[in-house]
């Protein structure tokens, strides 16, 4: 994720980290009271990654800290570090924490919230969100993050102007075979809808003139053919293709 950074909230979340080491030693606060300082350090540490401000991640990573990504890395506290690098030229972006909230468990303070990016990659403008969960632990008065995961929400993707001569092609009935479930496709009023319940299709939202994704459903659908008739569907489910054979007589 790409992440702005915002002075003034850095600057509050190193305040309040030397606020809560200073005085006595002893347990933190009850969690409800550390919700405004958990939204602001979120939203700090989001705003350093950028930058490349490593300061304020090191400053709240606990050394066992493990981190991982929307794309399945599992990072050490060094190792992240060392990857935390400023966006290069032609870059630049920000992100909201938005819906924060802290669960009191024994130990622990486990912190949930929606990162709301946006990101400019040489003038064209990306939007994704993600859940993104984290577990502190007490540290004295202070609170050290130790485990961060991020995974990405799934939206349906806007749809491409595309040629749709070809799509009556696509019309039909597939099976996973030999024996598994059909899948229906049909073309109604120029626009394709499929799913395994023929009375309640959903619409394919076109990328290219052959591919795309169900409205509503992770994965994208590439229709193959041979001899201008679809002959099969692609359907990558998490970067593996799930193929469904064409199984009617359909010219």
């Amino acid at each position: 994720m790409s992440r702005g950074l915002t002075v003034g909230l850095v600057g509050m979340a190193a305040t309040l980290l030397l606020t809560a080491s200073s005085g006595a030693p002893g347990a933190p606060e009850p969690r409800s009271a550390l919700v405004p300082w958990f939204q602001s350090t979120e939203q700090a540490l989001m705003d350093a990654v950028a930058s490349g401000d490593k300061g304020v991640w090191d400053r709240v990573m606990d050394p066992s800290c493990i981190v991982t990504t929307e794309e399945g890395q599992v990072l050490g506290k060094q190792q992240f570090l060392d990857e935390l690098r400023p966006l290069p030229a032609g870059l630049k972006g920000g992100i909201v924490v938005r819906d924060l909230t802290v669960q009191d468990v024994p130990g622990a303070a486990i912190v949930r919230y929606l990162a709301d990016e946006w990101e400019s990659v040489f003038g064209q403008r990306l939007t994704t969100r993600y859940r993104v969960t984290d577990t502190f632990r007490p540290a004295g008065k202070e609170w050290r993050l130790v485990a961060s995961h991020a995974s990405v929400v799934t939206l349906d993707p806007p749809a491409q102007d595309v040629s749709t001569a070809g799509w009556a092609a696509y019309a039909g009935t597939y099976r996973l075979l030999p024996d598994g479930w059909t899948f229906t496709v049909e073309l109604r009023d120029g626009k394709l809808y499929g799913g395994r319940d023929p009375k309640g299709l959903r619409p394919f939202i076109p990328l290219t003139p052959d591919a795309f994704v169900l409205s509503g459903r992770s994965g994208e659908w590439i229709f193959v053919t041979e001899n201008a008739r679809a002959v099969r569907i692609l359907n990558f489910r998490k970067f593996e293709p799930l193929v469904w054979s064409r199984v009617d007589d359909r010219p």
